[in-house]
């Protein structure tokens, strides 16, 4: 079901991109082929993300064979849905037509509840049932992809991706006494496929959209994700501008190894500013 989700999503986004393209009349009287939109070399980009929902389930099956337990991470642990984080996207284009990508950040989110869940919340070699939990998440993306712009005029780009999303998922968890403590996690390489496109509005004013979507089944792990996002930013000076965007993130994994067997579904949402300097 949510693969179908993540595809419908895909689909009706690139539909949506391919009318705005058409609509906008960028295809209109380009005759300069030697002149293109966004054509620096270099971009470093550095900004806040700020998280404003998440939804985190996850289930932690017993190594034995008996039943596990499904937990919301919100309301069964107290986490955190909102979080403000450091965000760092880059680029290095060959030429009009090639670049590589790079984003790097990471969610860290706490939470400290009274455990009341049936059957008890058991991990590793520990039972956890009617005391007060502490746990934490860290979730942490590398992403680094390739960008080939098929359509480059002097105010559009189109292009597909693909690439490499390096996905670390890492929890914790210890009673209040701190004589019980257990952690789990997963390292995940994600490859990803996209469709993104950049429109100048104006010499300074520029919109970009970005999707992308996988899924993948090998050996004991199963995963899928989903990532759109749109921003929008002014070019100030030459080489620097200021743009807002807004993000969304999903994934949904299931891994079947010697120190963890379940299921992680998590999804974020939210706003990103940032500062660019192109060279």
């Amino acid at each position: 079901m949510l693969l179908k989700r993540i595809f419908r999503f895909s689909t009706i986004s690139s539909l949506g991109m391919v009318a705005l393209l058409f609509t906008s009349g960028v295809v209109a009287e380009e005759k300069n082929e030697d002149v293109f939109a966004f054509p620096d070399k270099i971009m470093l980009r550095a900004g806040a993300y700020f998280v404003d929902g998440t939804r985190t389930q996850f289930s932690i099956n017993s190594t034995t064979g008996g039943l596990g337990t499904t937990l919301d991470y919100s309301k069964d642990l107290g986490g955190e849905k909102r979080e403000t984080i450091p965000r760092l996207d880059a680029y290095y284009r060959f030429n009009d037509r090639h670049r590589i990508d790079f984003t790097s950040f990471s969610i860290n989110r706490d939470g400290v509840r009274e455990l009341a869940v049936d059957p008890p919340l058991q991990i590793g070699d520990e039972t956890f049932t009617g005391e007060t939990l502490n746990s934490s998440i860290k979730y942490t993306l590398y992403k680094l992809g390739y960008v080939y712009s098929f359509y480059h005029s002097p105010k559009v780009e189109l292009g597909i991706s693909a690439g490499l999303n390096i996905t670390s998922y890492d929890m914790d968890f210890s009673n209040a006494a701190g004589d019980k403590a257990e952690a789990v996690g997963i390292t995940a390489p994600l490859p990803v496929f996209g469709l993104r496109m950049n429109y100048l509005i104006t010499p300074e004013w520029s919109i970009g959209y970005l999707v992308e979507t996988f899924a993948i089944e090998i050996d004991n792990f199963r995963g899928s994700l989903f990532n759109y996002e749109l921003n929008t930013e002014y070019r100030l000076l030459k080489n620097f501008s200021l743009g807002i965007g807004l993000a969304r993130l999903g994934m949904n994994v299931e891994v079947d190894e010697d120190d963890w067997r379940g299921t992680v579904s998590d999804s974020y949402r939210g706003f990103t500013a940032f500062g660019v300097l192109y060279f």
